[in-house]
């Protein structure tokens, strides 16, 4: 078996190491890749435990939304096994991580509901009594969020190498590159009953950070840039512009359904 061979089946190269490891940039990107699979799988498990699925929906809810992106990737646009075939510990990360996750959370989120009324309180003393009803930020919506920054950025960049790797245009491996870092969201969202995050705006912009990322990583890529700069550039990307857009609640335009009398598929004649 030739070199290049081993390092596309066994994906330890220069860009992507096959466990962490601080020697190399694929190794620090295969740690973050690692942080990025438990945070995917405990917001997974807590998004299916608010919706009311049972302790076995949550925890199949985790996997998914941490092994569910790379799985779309390589089955319908790489045409090939899912990676965790071969990588059986994203599975056990994700379940692990969505099983304590449906037992140990409910008590962190009555920890983080007293923590943000003292907080809150904090603040009514300091601005003399005014109330602001905006919600409180606190140091544990940070974490969460920065952790699945990360996340997000590592799955881009990792889905765009395996579009890189399998020969794919630059565009299709972009569009890997935000499959792999969104489409387990999707598919756990669907499972859920709930609307999908990335094509409503009822939050922050989500998938187009991922697909800046990718898409970075891959001009770096084709500009002859080194493994470490282009992985720089790419976390730097996706990560920055994931938090302008909660600093600044940055969402895409999306129609009035009330003002323009729309129904959910068909026009409505307007009232008069």
């Amino acid at each position: 078996m030739t070199k290049t061979t081993t390092q596309i089946q066994g994906r330890d190269d220069a860009s992507l190491s096959r466990y962490p490891n601080f020697r190399s940039p694929g190794g620090i990107l295969r740690g973050l890749d690692y942080a990025g699979t438990l945070t995917f799988a405990l917001t997974g498990a807590v998004t299916a435990a608010q919706s009311g699925l049972d302790v076995f929906g949550s925890t199949m809810a985790a996997v998914i939304t941490a092994v569910g992106g790379g799985t779309i990737r390589d089955a319908i646009f790489l045409n090939r096994r899912p990676f965790w075939t071969e990588e059986s510990e994203y599975i056990w990360m994700g379940a692990c991580m969505g099983l304590i996750t449906f037992f140990v959370w409910p008590d962190v989120l009555e920890w983080q509901k007293e923590h943000k009324a003292e907080k809150k309180m904090k603040q009514l003393e300091q601005s003399g009594g005014s109330d602001d009803e905006k919600e409180v930020y606190d140091e544990m919506d940070a974490a969460l969020d920065t952790l699945d920054a990360i996340g997000l950025s590592s799955f881009a960049i990792i889905g765009a190498q395996n579009g890189v790797r399998a020969g794919m245009p630059m565009i299709v491996s972009a569009i890997c590159g935000m499959a792999t870092s969104t489409f387990g969201g999707l598919t756990r969202d669907v499972l859920c009953g709930r609307p999908i995050r990335i094509v409503h705006s009822n939050a922050e912009i989500y998938a187009e950070p991922a697909l800046a990322g990718a898409t970075t990583y891959l001009v770096a890529e084709r500009m002859g840039a080194r493994p470490g700069l282009r992985i720089g550039l790419a976390m730097a990307m996706c990560i920055g512009s994931r938090f302008v857009a909660i600093k600044n609640d940055v969402k895409l335009h999306t129609w009035d359904t009330a003002q323009d009398n729309l129904g959910v598929a068909v026009r409505k004649r307007p009232t008069e």
